[in-house]
């Protein structure tokens, strides 16, 4: 083979090369900004509303928690506010308030109010704006967040009438995983715990064999 020849085979496989790795940075870079452009709370109501099954935890403490948990057209929101339990059931197009200190349930024809609150009202922040993306240490532990303005739907110690325009919301991630759900108001915040999973027992949307229609 010529020399002339090698070095138009050599000139060849470098312009071949370059091209691959041109093509091969151009996909990275993509891909890099997608994911950092990916919303996380966004993906995390995809896959909630995608069966329909869900059960989310939110605790500022022992004594104020409560869990939403659906199951298609059912659900039982599950609540504790000052250490007094109550629970409202919604199945057949209905709701089943619970009790706990009467034992005693009473019905309300035609209201399934609860069934898609916390979807609904998780679908309006994310369409409403483009959250602003940080970090942020808790308890020694670094999250990501997504910060949402004029949200204060997940604020449990409403002492005070709250201005909606002048309070923010944080949601703070763990990979895909929703942790805490701080919401900013002035010079004050609440920082609440979150669970979230999608594995539901359906015995939560029975009424207890020891409760009496009120």
């Amino acid at each position: 083979m010529s020399k002339k020849r090698k070095i138009v085979i050599i000139s060849i496989s470098i312009i071949i090369a370059l091209v691959l790795l041109s093509v091969a940075v151009f996909f990275i870079t993509r891909n890099v900004t997608e994911v950092a452009n990916e919303n996380r709370l966004s993906k995390m109501y995809d896959k909630m509303m995608k069966d329909e099954t869900y059960q989310i935890t939110f605790k500022l403490n022992e004594d104020n928690q409560y869990t939403v948990s659906r199951s298609g057209d059912v659900a039982n929101i599950d609540t504790y506010n000052d250490g007094k339990h109550l629970t409202n059931i919604v199945k057949d197009g209905n709701t089943y308030l619970l009790m706990y200190q009467t034992k005693k349930y009473y019905m309300y024809q035609n209201n399934t109010t609860g069934l898609g609150e916390l979807s609904n009202e998780l679908n309006r922040v994310i369409q409403s704006q483009e959250p602003e993306k940080g970090e942020e240490k808790i308890d020694g532990k670094t999250y990501k967040y997504e910060e949402y303005k004029g949200v204060s739907y997940f604020l449990m110690n409403e002492e005070d009438s709250v201005i909606e325009e002048n309070t923010n919301t944080r949601f703070y991630f763990e990979g895909d995983d929703l942790q805490y759900i701080k919401t900013i108001t002035g010079d004050k915040s609440e920082l609440i715990q979150v669970d979230v999973s999608y594995h539901i027992d359906n015995q939560i949307f029975e009424i207890p064999s020891d409760f009496q229609e009120g």
